[in-house]
């Protein structure tokens, strides 16, 4: 049993050419001591996905791309523009839209070890695209995603299952900080259950089919005092197919999730990259985790 770690995203606005360059850079120099075969994939990639931002989603839009263990690097990219008709035919490379629209998609798949898409008329597209630096594996799993920015480190090599003592190592890692809101999930897929504790505004719901439930949050904030503050370790059940989503304020604490089932037919990444597309409030940093039961209903 261990702990979900993935770095944070870099976030950059793709607006014009120098943005692609730029992405194109910070890609290759995380592949420098990557076969030229492997960071010339990974290149081609980012020049590509934000080629796409910059020609059809007027005004752009995003790419969240970080090194992923144990050995690759991974893209998210979304936007706002007029979303993909047949995608089947992009993905082959003969969109018949004007300019090419998402043509420059079958060259990603191909390049990518790990490739999902989301995309439709007037909606916008999301684009995930894993690129391993190694044998062509995906560098990450696909039962965990999500789109971070900052995340402290307190569970340290303690057993991650002992919930309460990590409570305690949170709030003292955080007595030298303004304080801040913490959510912890221990899931066990082999009893269908999920125990949790929630400090702060960190919110979280798990949709399994047609139920959604959420977590109860307790009112505090970690690391104003010596004691952290009052709390209980709580119960979900966690039935396979279940997705847990846990997201912090910078996205809007009203989020619709059973009415998009069809999206998390997706990678996870893939979801929480939407999710955090749709939500965010941009005057605030964000993460968003999306896990999922890994065995299916």
């Amino acid at each position: 049993m261990g702990t979900l770690r993935q770095p944070a995203h870099h976030r950059l606005r793709i607006a014009g050419e120098a943005d692609a360059g730029a992405l194109r850079r910070l890609v290759g120099d995380w592949a420098l001591d990557a076969a030229t075969a492997a960071r010339a994939r990974a290149e081609l990639v980012a020049t590509e996905l934000a080629t796409n931002l910059v020609r059809h989603a007027k005004p752009g839009g995003w790419v969240l791309v970080r090194p992923v263990p144990t050995d690759g690097v991974e893209f998210l990219a979304v936007d706002h523009g007029p979303g993909i008709a047949d995608l089947p035919a992009a993905l082959e490379g003969r969109s018949p839209a004007p300019g090419g629209l998402g043509r420059g998609l079958a060259a990603v798949r191909r390049a990518s070890s790990d490739f999902d898409v989301d995309t439709g008329p007037g909606r916008g597209t999301a684009v995930l695209a894993r690129v391993s630096f190694g044998d062509g594996a995906p560098p990450a799993g696909t039962d965990r995603g999500g789109v971070s920015v900052g995340v402290m480190e307190v569970c340290g090599t303690a057993d991650p299952a002992d919930l309460d003592g990590l409570l305690n190592r949170a709030n003292a890692a955080m007595r030298d900080t303004r304080g801040g809101a913490m959510t912890a999930c221990l899931l066990e897929p082999g009893r269908r259950e999920l125990h949790y504790f929630a400090v702060g505004n960190v919110s979280g719901r798990v949709l399994a089919g047609p139920d959604e439930r959420g977590l109860a949050l307790s009112a505090g904030t970690l690391g104003l005092k010596v004691e952290p503050p009052r709390t209980r370790v709580l119960s979900l059940p966690w039935p396979p197919g279940a997705s847990l989503v846990l997201w912090t304020d910078g996205l809007s604490s009203r989020l619709e999730l059973s009415s998009q089932a069809g999206l998390f037919t997706h990678d996870p990444a893939l979801v929480a990259a939407t999710l955090h597309r749709e939500h965010t409030r941009e005057r605030d940093d964000a993460t968003v985790v999306v896990i999922r039961h890994p065995e299916r209903s």
